[in-house]
């Protein structure tokens, strides 16, 4: 996200673009207001959504207009291509009509002064590999505001992002509660926006912090958040909460077996945390409001690998880890196997499945 302020000072054409469609619509908004001309009659905003060709090719027109038609009163005017989504290769951007259409526009932007003129462009993505965009990147000051990169950014950053997100907000995020906030949100930092303002009018007559009840009751629980407070409560002994959000997924009709599948893999971190723990080769660690895990160089060799061949993310390997840290791995290797029984036994017809299951959850609760 942008770190620095736009500076607005004879530029004629002002580009923001990224994944982050908020971050987008907010800096776009707030450069808008500052550069908006006194008379509300030289500021013209057109519309740069489009779903067909045609509709792209349209409003590329509109633009041209705009840029050619000085104001009648005289003064500057600004020009805003709101919300442009055919600047990269997807969709309608892939179009050769839309393709020459930009090629057309070029000439106008190039007589775009600052002055008589100014542009402002807000898009949601732009293939930096065309003679199109290339031409408007050295026309205009660009900034980006990307989504974060889970390949790149760890879950342990992206909750301190909300962390300070809600400080900028007047919130402060008690033990958990920023934890809580990504697990119902994932990284659309539009719906961040939302709740976090729901949030507020939620505190807004309490003078203490957010806690991860708070946002419980705020935002409604999705299909993930009862997955993850499932796992989280058998892997940390409450029998009572693992068997209510247990029947709260079976109520959404979600798989026996696939609840238990993904039980399974929480234990399985949960019994690698814990053999970890015990040789020492990890650690947990408090940061900000949250729990993360730091791994020793000899340690990361026994984390499971991606794809690319990157080991996975301490994040749900700390958050299993914390739950599970008052069993030893040899209690864990139990809990695996009776989960592996449980399984068998499901798929091999026998017994009712949602008895198997909650038999499980109790059995591994009790660290039978």
């Amino acid at each position: 996200m942008a770190a620095s302020a736009i500076n607005t000072k004879a530029v004629p054409i002002h580009f923001l673009c990224g994944s982050d469609e908020d971050a987008v619509k907010k800096a776009a908004a707030a450069l808008a207001q500052k550069l908006a001309p006194t008379d509300g009659m030289n500021f013209e905003t057109i519309d740069g959504r489009a779903d067909t060709a045609d509709g792209a090719v349209k409003s590329i027109q509109q633009l041209r207009e705009a840029i050619l038609t000085l104001p009648f009163f005289g003064g500057g005017k600004l020009v805003w291509w709101k919300a442009v989504n055919f600047l990269d290769e997807t969709g309608v951007g892939r179009h050769a009509s839309v393709k020459e259409a930009l090629e057309e526009l070029r000439p106008d932007l190039e007589k775009v002064d600052g002055t008589s003129v100014t542009v402002m462009i807000s898009a949601l993505g732009i293939h930096k590999g065309r003679t199109f965009s290339k031409a408007l990147l050295k026309l205009a000051q660009a900034k980006y505001f990307d989504l974060p990169d889970l390949r790149k950014t760890s879950e342990d950053e992206i909750i301190f992002q909300i962390e300070q997100r809600m400080k900028a907000a007047g919130l402060k995020a008690g033990p958990g509660a920023a934890e809580r906030f990504f697990q119902a949100t994932g990284i659309d930092t539009s719906l961040w926006s939302q709740e976090i303002e729901k949030l507020g009018l939620f505190m807004a007559e309490e003078k203490r912090e957010v806690t991860r009840e708070d946002v419980n009751k705020v935002i409604s629980g999705s299909r993930e958040v009862l997955v993850w407070d499932f796992c989280a409560a058998v892997i940390g002994g409450d029998a009572k909460v693992a068997l209510t959000q247990l029947s709260a997924l079976l109520a959404q009709e979600e798989s026996e077996v696939g609840i238990l599948i993904l039980l399974a893999g929480q234990v399985r971190l949960a019994a690698l945390g814990a053999v970890l723990r015990e040789n020492k080769m990890l650690r947990l660690v408090s940061r900000g409001s949250f729990s993360s895990a730091e791994v020793s160089q000899a340690g990361e060799a026994y984390l499971p690998r991606k794809k690319s061949g990157e080991p996975i993310s301490t994040y749900a390997l700390g958050q299993a880890a914390q739950k599970g840290r008052q069993r030893t791995a040899e209690a864990w290797f139990k809990a695996l196997a009776l989960i592996y029984q449980a399984q068998r036994e499901m798929l091999s017809g026998t017994g009712d499945k949602r008895r198997t299951l909650e038999w499980v959850v109790v059995e591994i609760v009790a660290g039978s």
